[in-house]
């Protein structure tokens, strides 16, 4: 398992950061560690999963998404 930290823009409420959570919990091999406003950790297996499809998962609950530097 490899962990990435996305930076996640328009995340206001906890109404967010569950969306963000569901989002990044039903792509297949990862599993969101941490979720905040702002920001989310996920750990995911790279032979099934990758960060692109991890930023994808975030846009499509309506949030832009960024690895964190």
């Amino acid at each position: 398992m490899e962990k990435a930290t996305l930076t996640v823009a328009g995340m206001s409420c906890g109404h967010c950061v569950k969306a963000v959570q569901q989002a990044l919990a039903g792509v297949d091999g990862a599993t969101p560690e941490q979720v905040a406003i702002g920001s989310a950790t996920v750990a995911f297996d790279p032979a099934k999963t990758n960060i692109g499809a991890l930023i994808d998962a975030v846009a499509d609950a309506g949030y832009e998404a960024q690895e964190a530097t």
